[in-house]
């Protein structure tokens, strides 16, 4: 039993050294993933001046469902703003934003990317190599037989296990944001003029151009 305890803890203590049977090292690395192409999260957002809020609202949805994306979030604050929080194919996301900018007056654009290569394969090399390491901790927990040996196999495949549930949902979750690209749209009702407002705006109009011709 000691020759068990002593293997499980040089698996725990680090897999540099351990080697398989077949001769090949037990740790994966970066370049065990190929990289076919870069990954990057993309991220917009658009504040839109509009008359119609519930109009321009529908709108966007439109053109969102129609490019294969969906609605993450919707709101509403009075009758004066809502907000949109889209997620649309990366692919989609330029021709989606471009449309949606025609609903109303754009008055804030912003659109990002993030590489996140690098870290999408170092997340799966680790990923390999837990696994790895769990299948391990299983075989010696079939063959421990002391109740003390039992119980800290188990802890630590526990913990192994959580870790390797944990970073299967960071890979998901990098595939899902590569794949899918969030769009955020603001929009802001425009005032309506009456026909004194108008008046008081030509005026104005009026009085400013005699002081400033062109800004």
């Amino acid at each position: 039993m000691k020759k068990l305890l002593l293997l499980c803890i040089i698996l725990l203590s680090g897999c540099a050294s351990i080697q398989q049977s077949t001769g090949e090292p037990f740790c994966l690395t970066e370049s065990d993933e190929e990289i076919t192409e870069r990954m990057f999260i993309l991220n917009a957002s658009l504040s839109i001046d509009v008359y119609d809020l519930e109009k321009s609202v529908q709108k966007a949805v439109e053109i969102t469902e129609n490019a294969k994306g969906y609605i993450e979030r919707k709101s509403k604050n009075g009758e004066k703003k809502a907000s949109l929080n889209l997620r649309v194919p990366s692919t989609a996301l330029k021709p989606v934003v471009e449309k949606i900018a025609k609903i109303g007056d754009v008055t804030k654009k912003y659109v990002s990317s993030k590489d996140v290569t690098e870290q999408y394969i170092d997340t799966k090399a680790r990923l390999k190599n837990k696994i790895i390491l769990r299948d391990k901790l299983k075989k010696l927990l079939d063959k421990a037989k002391n109740v003390k040996d039992i119980l800290a196999i188990e802890k630590e495949l526990n913990r192994v296990q959580s870790d390797i549930d944990s970073m299967q949902g960071r890979i998901d979750s990098l595939k899902s944001k590569v794949e899918f690209a969030e769009l955020d749209v603001y929009f802001h009702r425009k005032p309506i003029l009456g026909p004194l407002g108008y008046v008081f705006k030509g005026v104005w109009w009026g009085i400013e151009k005699m002081f400033v011709i062109r800004k």
